[in-house]
């Protein structure tokens, strides 16, 4: 359990000055990236009258990239690789979920919603898979062995 919370602790003192960060302002620096290539590509899917909203949302840019930053044993290759993939992959899906937004509010569906704060996650995973199948693994051995979880056992 200790290395579960270490982690945890590690993430959340990592991402909560970056989310600070992107609340007084990173958001507004990243709609000034993202408007422009948004609009190139609705316009060339022929696209009309879809708006590149910049959302707040959007920030779930920040724990992936915490994420892969704190993934022990990662090659610098699969990092580097993972971290740009998925980046793009994130910036793709905040480009396509502006099509499901209300034309007249701009609000987006729950499952939209849902999907964008999953999806870093969710890639992560898949990037950091060995990370957390082994992560996943050695807890699971401390469960079925009956080894204690509350820190006695070192």
């Amino acid at each position: 359990m200790k290395p579960a919370l270490l982690f945890l602790a590690k993430f959340i003192c990592l991402t909560a000055p970056i989310i600070w960060l992107w609340h007084i302002g990173g958001w507004r620096l990243y709609h000034a990236l993202y408007s422009p290539i948004a609009e190139m590509v609705y316009e060339w899917l022929g696209l009309e009258g879809v708006e590149a909203t910049s959302r707040i949302r959007y920030i779930n840019l920040i724990p992936f990239v915490t994420l892969m930053v704190l993934t022990p044993n990662l090659s610098m290759r699969r990092r580097l690789a993972g971290t740009a993939i998925g980046l793009v992959i994130l910036f793709a899906m905040h480009i396509a979920v502006n099509l499901a937004a209300n034309p007249k509010t701009q609000v987006l569906p729950q499952m939209i919603r849902l999907m964008l704060d999953a999806a870093p996650f969710f890639l992560w995973v898949i990037i950091a898979h060995e990370f957390v199948r082994d992560f996943m693994r050695q807890g699971t051995v401390r469960a079925v062995a009956g080894e204690s979880t509350n820190g006695a056992d070192g």
